[in-house]
């Protein structure tokens, strides 16, 4: 039988029979000779090219590598349409030019790009209503589209539609834009899902990639693919895994589901199909944002146990686990006053609605607080409109910084010197008020804005100042100034 000489080196095959084997042995041996020649050339010539190279260029081989390559994160993110939450998660980053010099500054305002987000808080505050205008708000700006998975199954799609008031033609056809799923949702569905969109992303990436119209911190333009927006209510609904009431297997799948109902087991799913589906997220630009419901931290014995979150409280627990804790880019909780002072209602107000509290307990891109910190934002709600009520909350937001002054019936707005520079308007008739006093309506939206950048994080001018600590070094520094003063 013919047998395959194959040299690792130079890929040279040559076929032999066992009879003329001897015959090729002497060229084979020249060509394994040859490549080990050519290699040691070539890495004669990689050396010398390398002898005066800088040390990340020798450790790139060159620029050979497939470990070091440029830094492709990108820092981009998406405004929900609430300034309240967008500016405390907003963050600041410098541009530079090919010389590393900076030319300018952008930045980033709402929900990262391609992240996992949660939304939690106490019963009644509204987490649906605000996760619903949040994804429409994403996905309408952007050219992108919702899928809404609901698993508590109790919504109303009339509601959805009078709450983003988006065109009609995003919840029909065969593939609308607004895609709204019911019934049993498992986290097997979530990630067969998330997969087959991002895989079809990926496809057509040359197709979809848009120009965001900003760049990127080294001055180059953002190129990024429309974002799919993936709202889960709840994720305390998710199961295990999905059924089929019309299969004969049902009640085994049902026992199956009771024994999977275990928080921690969820928790685990949870935990491992946001592994898998976090690098596609990225890649496909696809954001998830959840909710987790609220529930009552039991402590064991007589020993408490410690806090979920920094800025969370000692009975409180989130479902979802670590899942949750570890992974999500942002996790904003809301929480319903339910005093009688924190409600609207028609007569008084123009409105029936309600206060709720914003508080950032864990945010990647800025700093994370609550109310006790300084990191509490009060929106409006009106229950049967608008769902958030982005001029009342404003007005709040001033009122608490003290750039109002007057009362609901007849407010003005200050400059940061507490100098009066409006004419006045109400609290109940402020979209009339504006309407027709468009200068009035300029000098709030101008101190609101002067208001929430303070709650940017910026990005300060440090390139170049680094000085790592010693302590040595500071006591010999202290002891020739010293010195140089005693000698005087």
């Amino acid at each position: 039988m013919p047998t395959m000489l194959r040299d690792f080196d130079t890929r040279v095959s040559c076929i032999s029979t066992d009879e003329g084997s001897n015959k090729n042995e002497p060229l084979i041996q020249f060509v394994r000779f040859a490549s080990v020649a050519m290699a040691v050339k070539k890495q004669s010539l990689l050396e010398d090219e390398l002898k005066n190279a800088d040390y990340m260029s020798i450790l790139s081989g060159g620029g050979n590598s497939t470990v070091f390559k440029k830094n492709d994160i990108i820092d981009y993110s998406y405004p929900t349409g609430i300034s309240v939450i967008d500016y405390p998660l907003a963050y600041e980053i410098n541009i530079v030019n090919e010389k590393g010099e900076k030319i300018g500054k952008r930045v980033c305002y709402g929900i990262q790009a391609g992240t996992f987000n949660v939304i939690t808080g106490s019963t009644q505050s509204f987490k649906t209503t605000l996760g619903i205008q949040m994804c429409a708000n994403i996905a309408y700006a952007n050219n992108g589209n919702v899928i809404h998975y609901d698993a508590e199954n109790r919504l109303v799609v009339q509601r959805v539609k009078n709450l983003t008031k988006l065109p009609e033609s995003w919840f029909s056809g065969d593939a609308p834009r607004y895609q709204i799923r019911g019934g049993a949702i498992g986290f097997d569905t979530l990630q067969h899902d998330i997969t087959e969109i991002a895989m079809n992303k990926i496809k057509y990436k040359n197709i979809l990639l848009k120009d965001t119209g900003v760049v990127d911190g080294n001055n180059k333009p953002i190129y990024l693919m429309p974002p799919t927006v993936v709202f889960l209510d709840s994720i305390s609904n998710v199961i295990a895994k999905e059924y089929n009431v019309d299969s004969k297997d049902f009640m085994n799948d049902m026992g199956e589901i009771r024994g999977n109902a275990d928080g921690m087991r969820n928790a685990k799913t949870l935990r491992g199909v946001l592994t898998d589906l976090n690098p596609l997220m990225k890649e496909a630009n696809i954001i998830i944002i959840t909710i987790a419901h609220k529930g009552t931290n039991i402590s064991a014995g007589v020993m408490p146990q410690a806090k979920q979150f920094q800025y969370g409280k000692q009975d409180e627990k989130i479902s979802g686990g670590k899942a949750l804790e570890y992974g999500a880019s942002a996790l904003m909780n809301f929480t319903n006053f339910g005093s009688e002072s924190s409600r609207y209602h028609m007569e008084s107000d123009g409105f029936e609605g309600n206060t709720i509290l914003f508080e950032p307990l864990k945010v990647s891109t800025n700093e994370s607080g609550n109310a006790k910190s300084g990191l509490g934002f009060e929106i409006i709600i009106d229950k049967r409109k608008n769902g958030v009520d982005n001029l009342r909350t404003l007005v709040q937001l001033l009122v608490a910084k003290g750039r109002l002054k007057g009362n609901k019936a007849n407010y003005k707005v200050c400059d940061e010197k507490g100098e009066v520079i409006s004419k006045n308007f109400s609290w109940k008739h402020i979209y009339e008020d504006f309407e027709n006093d468009k200068e009035t309506c300029k000098a709030f939206m101008i101190a609101a804005k002067e208001e929430l950048e303070k709650f940017i994080s910026r990005a300060d001018d440090t390139a170049g100042t680094i000085n790592p600590f010693d302590i040595n070094a500071t006591i010999i520094d202290l002891d020739a100034v010293t010195s140089v003063s005693d000698a005087a």
